[in-house]
């Protein structure tokens, strides 16, 4: 509030880091805590003697300022959580994830989600700022294609007076902290895999908004898995999927019927897995009798098939667990600096891709 005296605003922030620590764990010093919120001294001891009112902490002479849980005013720490759904499975993942471990650390989580709608996405993010409960947020934005210049700075406000933590995707460049996925080094060791295998012609399955001439992470370690070992890409058998109409594709039928088909396909997400497998049906073909396929991304999608499916997994959980440690340490005491970290994942061994004998 504009004129409000400066140290209720470094109350609130002394506050969120109280509500996050156990009882009769020791404070930073006050000088520290001087220098951490750029305030005078007097500024932070009338911050201190509310919180000490409060009941939330007891300061020791010559020894410090100490937790303590259970002051009449001590309320629960509240952190939202924003992500573009809430049904497919990756959604699902986040949320149950984020759930169980805000409820190990006594934490409350409020869930927001917005449509694929930048407008919506705009509308969500201004709620947060203007939310006063919510001591942090994180956020998981939309595709970077959808990135706007007006979204960007309101994730700036927000960062300016409360913690965010992104995730799984990243809204700007290094704005904030962000815990991601290490796409790059894991889909370029499934296409190395399929190497390994024998395979010389390696078959592309991607989403339209990605491209060769622009190319994401994933697309990145695909081509230069190929690169690597001396294998062209040919664009000609290319499977490209609508990102927001997945059951729509290319000549997919005439693709895989051609006989010049690569011998293997590696799908950069998981989720047009299903889509391609009902097309190599309909041609009369099998995996991996005449395609070996091995794809990189969530594995919820890949429960529903009889035969087992070689992929490699996309760490959600550990990713999402790691993003909401991250908030809540930032919230405790924010860092000189965003802390940005990409996690990799780990392969599981299905029955999708076959050995080729040398010739």
């Amino acid at each position: 509030m504009a004129g409000a005296p400066k140290y209720l605003a470094v109350y609130r922030r002394l506050k969120q880091m109280v509500d996050v620590c156990a009882d009769g764990e020791k404070l930073p010093p006050v000088k520290e805590l001087c220098e951490t919120y750029q305030v005078s001294l007097a500024t932070l001891l009338s911050a201190l003697d509310l919180l000490g009112k409060d009941g939330m902490i007891r300061r020791e002479p010559k020894r410090g300022i100490y937790c303590t849980k259970g002051g009449a005013s001590a309320r629960k720490l509240r952190i939202t959580l924003l992500l573009p759904g809430e049904q497919e499975p990756l959604f699902v993942a986040v949320i149950t994830t984020c759930h169980r471990f805000c409820k190990a650390r006594g934490v409350e989580l409020k869930v927001e989600s917005f449509e694929l709608d930048p407008r919506s996405e705009l509308a969500e993010l201004e709620a947060v700022l203007h939310d006063d409960e919510c001591c942090g947020l994180l956020y998981m934005p939309l595709y970077p294609l959808f990135d706007t210049p007006e979204a960007l700075e309101m994730l700036r406000r927000i960062h300016r007076v409360k913690p965010v933590v992104q995730f799984d995707r990243q809204l700007g460049d290094g704005e904030t902290s962000f815990i991601g996925y290490d796409c790059y080094h894991d889909c370029r060791a499934a296409v190395e895999y399929l190497i390994e295998c024998g395979h010389r012609s390696i078959g592309l399955i991607r989403a339209s908004n990605d491209s060769e001439a622009a190319p994401s992470s994933r697309l990145a370690g695909y081509f230069d898995a190929l690169k690597a070992n001396g294998l062209a890409y040919d664009p000609r058998y290319t499977i490209v999927y609508d990102v927001f109409k997945p059951d729509l594709a290319n000549d997919v039928v005439e693709i895989l019927s051609s006989s010049g088909c690569p011998s293997a396909y590696f799908a950069v997400n998981s989720v047009y897995v299903p889509r391609f497998m009902r097309k190599v049906l309909f041609v009369n073909k099998s995996v991996p009798r005449d395609f070996s396929l091995i794809c990189y991304d969530l594995p919820d999608t890949l429960t529903n098939f009889s035969q087992e499916i070689t992929y490699v997994s996309e760490p959600t959980r550990e990713v999402v667990a790691a993003a909401t440690e991250q908030l809540l340490r930032e919230i405790a005491r924010r860092p000189e600096a965003p802390r940005q970290q990409l996690l990799r994942g780990h392969f599981v061994y299905g029955e999708s891709c076959r050995e080729l004998r040398a010739v």
